[in-house]
């Protein structure tokens, strides 16, 4: 007989999993679990955003219930989901090292969120600094709950705004290129790929970065 913490464990195992082909993420899993035995391969796509003329997403449930707002440390603090990839306490390192993070509340529950970099893209594989009209976006995450209901073209979306408002007129992101999810959602914010590269760490002692490909 199984323990009843083994059955958890084997639960949460099985929904996680679940969770990643349910949302494109299968070779972006097996990217990172590679990565953590040293080897890290990255495919990606150095993409603006903001760039192109679109309509507001839409919202699955009734837009009025939502609002868009920076939120403080203390807002991070309280997120209890494990993020996966991320984890809390280096979302609250990014946020203390003086970056922004804008969340979209269902009423006053954090559903959705994302960071945004005013003096740099900190993409490990490609770190440019930025100038006065330009933003890096980062670290965009939907939280379970709330997945399906397209929230995270929406929160993009009004960001630019926001950022436009700010003059920060040159919006850049980083896709990997194994992450569908986000490729999909900046397909519907008609996001300009601006090119293809690769980038290759072996042991963090031996580094690669190749363009494969600029439109």
């Amino acid at each position: 007989m199984i323990p009843v913490q083994g059955k958890k464990r084997e639960a949460k195992l099985l929904t996680k999993i679940t969770d990643k082909i349910k949302h494109g993420l299968v070779l972006d899993s097996i990217r990172n679990q590679i990565a953590r035995i040293g080897i890290n391969i990255t495919p990606y796509y150095w993409v603006q955003e903001g760039m192109n003329p679109m309509e507001v997403p839409e919202i699955n449930g009734i837009l009025s219930d939502y609002t868009v707002e920076f939120i403080e440390s203390e807002e991070i603090k309280k997120i209890t989901e494990d993020l996966g990839t991320y984890s809390v306490e280096g979302l609250l390192a990014y946020y203390n090292a003086g970056k922004k993070c804008l969340g979209l509340k269902y009423k006053d529950e954090l559903a959705s969120f994302m960071f945004i970099n005013l003096t740099e893209c900190d993409f490990t594989p490609q770190i440019i600094p930025l100038k006065n009209d330009e933003a890096y976006l980062a670290y965009m995450y939907t939280m379970k709950a709330f997945r399906g209901k397209n929230l995270a073209p929406y929160l993009r979306y009004k960001s630019y705004d926001i950022l436009k408002n700010m003059g920060r007129n040159k919006i850049y992101s980083v896709s990997a290129f194994f992450n569908s999810s986000a490729v999909r959602y900046k397909e519907k914010l008609n996001a300009k790929n601006l090119k293809l590269a690769l980038y290759i760490e072996i042991f963090k002692k031996i580094r690669w970065r190749f363009n494969l490909k600029t439109w």
